[in-house]
Order: structure tokens, then C-alpha cells, then sequence
């Protein structure tokens, strides 16, 4: 997944399997950047690290740690003045920290978005909740879309919902309807009503 959006936004990813294969790489040369999985099998995060900075010492590094991984890593990142995500992290932000490390500006496609633990893969239009796919209609589909994409904590209103997703006047009671539906199948409390501004999708 993750070589996958990174070379819908441009980049050319090398995937490397196994720990020792990381310093061979860095020896070749030609790597803009490093995402240095800290859970792969067999890596030791310091003695990898070290091993990057001394074959490379100018390329930046990005590490991907579990909370728990987080302590024994996070001092090391500080003395080399890399960057680290602790997952499960939104892929925008991997991307966009991405681009600054590599000073590019360019806009950066959001492949994923992500409001608490509602995800939204805009490539394949999937939905998921807690990581767990969710089936929707099209339209169900658009209405999320909608709302994540509104800024975070502000109401989107009815008209704006009817304009984003019909694209002109439907039925009085549509929008009602289809928060409806969302509510059972993504949770009631993911979509608040605020009463006379519109819907909030929670997160």
C-alpha cells in the first residue's frame, strides 16, 4: 500500500525486505530519502541508522515506529535530526513530510484521508472504519467524501452537501436520509448534527 501511494504522487520507491539489504543500498547510492520501517524483521533501529549516516550522510530518513517501538528510536532520530510517524499515521502526512525533507512545494495528491478513525481511500473510493472496509453506495461514498474534506470542526451545510453531491435542488429530505444511512454504518457518534449549521464528521 504504502509503495503504492508513493508512486501515485510521484515518487519511484525501492522496497527493501530485509534489514542488512538497507546499508547495501545506501552504498549504491542514487536514494533521495530513506522510510525506514523500524518493525522489520531482524532490524536493529541505532545500528541501521548509524549504518545510513555513515554510508549517507545526506540523505533524510523518515522512520515508521509503532508507539511502543517509539522510545528506543526517537532519541537517536533527535541526535541525527531525522523524522519519524508513529503508526498507523494519515499518508498525506508521510507524503507532505516527504516533499519539505526533499524541498519540493509542489501540491501533493491526498491518495488518503483520514478524520479519527474514518479513512477514505480517494483512489479506489473505499471507506474504511477502525481499518475495516465498509460497503457504501456511491452516493454514500460522496457524502463522506464531502464531509472530510470539509474543514475540520465546521458544519457543512445541507446546501453545500446538495451542491457537492447532486449538484442541484434533490428531494426536501435527502441529505437527511442519507446521514441516516452513514450513521448505521459507520457509527452514530462519527456524524453530529449541529442544529441550524449542518453535519460534522467527528475525529
Amino acid at each position: 500500500m504504502l509503495v503504492g501511494a508513493l508512486r501515485s504522487n510521484g515518487f519511484e520507491p525501492q522496497l527493501l525486505r530485509e534489514s542488512w539489504s538497507v546499508g547495501a543500498a545506501a552504498r549504491a547510492g542514487g536514494a533521495r530519502a530513506v522510510v525506514l520501517d523500524v518493525e522489520m524483521s531482524g532490524l536493529r533501529p541505532v545500528e541501521v541508522l548509524a549504518d545510513l549516516h555513515r554510508e549517507s550522510p545526506r540523505t533524510p530518513i523518515i522512520a515508521l515506529t509503532s508507539a511502543e517501538a517509539r522510545d528506543r528510536t526517537v532519541s537517536t532520530l533527535r541526535a541525527t535530526h531525522d523524522d519519524y510517524l508513529v503508526t498507523p499515521f494519515p499518508m498525506e502526512e508521510l507524503l507532505a513530510r516527504l516533499r519539505l525533507r526533499l524541498g519540493d512545494d509542489r501540491p501533493t495528491a491526498q491518495l488518503y484521508l483520514r478524520r479519527g478513525e474514518v479513512m477514505v481511500d480517494t483512489a479506489l473510493e473505499q471507506v474504511f472504519v477502525e481499518n475495516k472496509p465498509v460497503s457504501l453506495s456511491r452516493t454514500e461514498y460522496a457524502v463522506v467524501d464531502a464531509l472530510i474534506r470539509h474543514p475540520r470542526g465546521q458544519a457543512m451545510s445541507q446546501d453545500d452537501l446538495v451542491t457537492r453531491v447532486w449538484g442541484g435542488p434533490p428531494t426536501s429530505n435527502i441529505v437527511e436520509v442519507y446521514i441516516g444511512y452513514l450513521r448505521r454504518k459507520l457509527g452514530a457518534e462519527r456524524i453530529r448534527t449541529i442544529r441550524g449549521r449542518g453535519y460534522v464528521l467527528e475525529g
